[in-house]
């Protein structure tokens, strides 16, 4: 992984949604969190966090560059301005930036520290793009690597192996916990193989059941991220008529199948009306 070029972030928000998990990777941060939202007056920062051990707060700013146009010194010193206004008083503060390692930048940026901030005010420091993928290749950014990258590794991912995220999911009916399930929920990539034997299963999802020791099969749809899914699908895996429906639902619901299976939420609950499930078990 040291020697892979991990695709620049284009987007602003998603930017700022990276600096922000990659600080909450850092046990020694706390209170890591993106500051308000877009139109908002920001003072400079737009992702802050504090200092377990010494409480002192640190403040982000985010830059996309389009290019690799250096940074002009106006351009630094008018977020460096702006932060200065941040309350609480910030002691660290830092542009994470997609423009490559770059010497003007750099020269600007101790030129900030040395004339411009006093012993008063903070520290100022450019993460360069460089900086960010060096951060991402760290064992403790290895989920968030994954989460923002995972469409990255699909070349590799074709040998076949499955990928799947252990789930604790809670079933309820009315919003009242009912049962419980330990399962795995994964795909098997797809390559353009013909499909015989074993590899008939390339390109499905599956569903195994930890508590039965079973596992079936289904796939997503052709036009969106969503599951094709049915009660049918999943028969072997679950004997509960009722708990095969509300997990088939629970499948149904997720928005996007493989973001849901690379990020690392693990616990789930999922409720039905008792007038659902009196008229579902009318109509089977």
């Amino acid at each position: 992984m040291r020697f892979i070029e991990i695709p620049k972030i284009e987007n602003d928000i998603l930017l700022e949604d990276l600096s922000k998990d990659i600080l909450k990777t850092d046990k020694e941060l706390s209170n890591v969190n993106v500051h308000g939202r877009p139109g908002q007056k920001q003072a400079g920062v737009d992702v802050y966090a504090r200092e377990i051990e010494t409480g002192n707060w640190i403040g982000i700013q985010c830059k996309v560059r389009s290019t690799n146009k250096s940074f002009t010194k106006s351009e630094l010193l008018k977020e460096v301005k702006e932060a200065l206004n941040f309350n609480p008083k910030i002691e660290k503060y830092y542009l994470y930036t997609t423009l490559n390692r770059d010497t003007k930048t750099q020269a600007f940026e101790r030129d900030i520290n040395d004339s411009f901030l006093t012993s008063n005010d903070f520290t100022f420091e450019v993460k360069f793009w460089e900086d960010i993928q060096d951060m991402l290749k760290e064992e403790r950014c290895e989920n968030v690597y994954y989460r923002y990258y995972h469409k990255f590794f699909k070349d590799n991912l074709s040998l076949g192996h499955s990928i799947g995220k252990l789930i604790n999911l809670e079933l309820q009916f009315d919003n009242i916990p009912d049962s419980k399930y330990e399962l795995m929920i994964g795909k098997i990539p797809r390559t353009n193989q013909k499909a015989t034997n074993v590899d008939y299963f390339r390109g499905t999802y599956f569903i195994s059941n930890f508590l039965d020791k079973t596992i079936e099969f289904f796939t997503k749809s052709h036009n969106s991220n969503k599951a094709v899914c049915f009660p049918s699908d999943i028969y072997d895996a679950f004997d509960n008529m009722i708990d095969r429906y509300r997990i088939c639902k629970w499948i149904q619901s997720i928005e996007n199948l493989d973001d849901f299976i690379y990020d690392d939420t693990h616990n789930y609950t999922f409720s039905i009306t008792t007038e659902e499930r009196n008229e579902y078990e009318r109509d089977d």
